[in-house]
């Protein structure tokens, strides 16, 4: 099983894709983890496309994070895609419970020395820079491109209910 996690800041996928990994017992790649460096720092962007590109030629996967530059092959490759497209203000409440629970500490979902913040910075990209009119169109494009095999997410209460359908077994709180 290829599964790949896409969707706004902030809504759960990081711990979605844990879950479904314990589920389908595959391996996860959280993106973030590779994307930056530590203090929050960008990686070389062909550096990052390659770590992707060899996870990718596993048997199975879980992958969380759009990533664009592979996004489109990563899609095609994946036998199952979700899409977390919960409004903005969920959101920003799930960063302020993370940044409350992870306070000066770093998430396993993200590189060492990347400690958990919530700045206005942040902020702004959760509740706007991160739904800008060519993030919304991407997204739209590929919930059509992809909507043989998307399952869409609007909210917790549908998440959890598909994670019970597929037999988890863990608490259904998030991080």
């Amino acid at each position: 099983m290829k599964i790949s996690i896409i969707g706004h800041s902030s809504s759960g996928k990081s711990t979605f894709a844990k879950r479904l990994a314990q589920v389908y017992n595959a391996p996860v790649l959280h993106i973030d983890k590779i994307f930056f460096a530590p203090n929050w720092v960008e990686r070389d962007r062909d550096i990052v496309q390659d770590e992707i590109r060899e996870f990718m030629n596993q048997e199975t996967w879980v992958i969380d994070g759009f990533y664009r530059r592979l996004a489109t092959e990563r899609f095609d490759q994946a036998d199952q895609l979700f899409i977390f497209d919960f409004n903005r203000f969920k959101c920003l409440y799930g960063a302020i419970v993370r940044r409350l629970k992870y306070h000066n500490q770093n998430r396993d979902s993200v590189c060492e020395g990347c400690k958990e913040r919530l700045n206005p910075s942040f902020i702004w990209w959760i509740l706007f820079e991160g739904r800008n009119k060519a993030s919304r169109l991407k997204l739209k494009q590929m919930k059509e491109m992809y909507q043989d095999k998307a399952i869409i997410f609007k909210n917790r209460k549908q998440v959890n209910a598909y994670l019970t359908k597929i037999g988890y077994q863990g608490p259904l709180n998030y991080e």
